[in-house]
């Protein structure tokens, strides 16, 4: 018997939905719609693996390319870094975590990570500077420290030729005789410190006693025409001038240079 039409003429065809009850179906659409998203993960996550060098990217991203290298984001392509500490590369909570803290000089490193740093050991660090990994040391009497996630350097003693970060930053050299500075990413002699006092950083304060001075050292252009010094052997006074010390003033037979209170002059020496 043909089946009866309903209202309008058409008749209903069976379908996955008929003789359901709405529960059943309910269920139905709920189980095609977590296939769905199953699906659209596994495509997603087929894509992710497909990633390589070159690929597109935004800032922050990274991802494992093997428990020893990443593929971390720079300038909107991924690059490859390598990740030669102990613990290598791994996922967490909190996305993609890399180890460098064995990498070696000049392994690459993403330029959007500027200043990532970890410690090495009591006195250096390993950080990325330029696009590429570079060991600090870290000379001063904190040296190196892990805290919150950030490596703090004590950098206020340096040698000339160690590598820094903060262009035009100042620190005494390790025997106290002269301050260094630091000049496209280098620590580079700037001037003596030939007093008595020598070069010292206290409370994190840079001093350096230029009460002695031979002509032609370097001076601080700040000190233009404020610092005067004595000559090594107290013949003259001399003066801070274009970036370096010349004759201010030469002492009269019997005078000797010395340093007064805050006054630089040419005096006979008391007994």
């Amino acid at each position: 018997m043909a089946a009866a039409a309903p209202p309008g003429g058409s008749v209903w065809r069976s379908s996955a939905y008929a003789g359901r009850s709405s529960t059943a179906r309910l269920e139905l659409a709920l189980r095609v719609w977590h296939l769905i998203r199953v699906s659209l993960a596994s495509l997603a996550l087929a894509l992710a693996c497909k990633s390589s060098v070159g690929s597109s990217c935004d800032k922050g991203d990274g991802r494992c390319l093997d428990p020893k290298s990443e593929l971390i984001c720079q300038a909107g392509k991924l690059i490859e870094t390598p990740c030669a500490g102990p613990r290598g590369c791994s996922v967490n909570e909190k996305g993609t975590s890399c180890d460098f803290s064995a990498n070696k000089p000049g392994d690459p490193c993403s330029t959007d990570d500027e200043g990532v740093a970890i410690c090495t050991g009591k006195d250096a660090m390993i950080a990325c500077h330029g696009g590429a990994y570079a060991h600090v040391p870290c000379r001063g009497t904190r040296g190196c420290l892990d805290a919150e996630g950030r490596a703090l350097c004590d950098t206020s003693l340096a040698e000339p030729g160690d590598v820094c970060h903060d262009e035009n930053l100042k620190a005494c050299s390790s025997d106290g005789a002269q301050v260094l500075i630091c000049k496209q990413s280098t620590m580079q002699r700037f001037y003596a410190c030939r007093g008595e006092g020598g070069c010292a950083v206290t409370a994190g304060k840079l001093t350096c006693d230029t009460s002695i001075a031979k002509l032609g050292d370097a001076c601080d252009k700040k000190l233009e025409g404020q610092a005067f010094s004595c000559a090594p052997d107290r013949a003259a006074i001399l003066i801070c001038k274009g970036g370096a010390f010349t004759l201010d003033q030469a002492c009269k037979s019997g005078q000797k240079c010395a340093v007064v209170g805050t006054s630089t002059q040419c005096a006979r020496p008391t007994k």
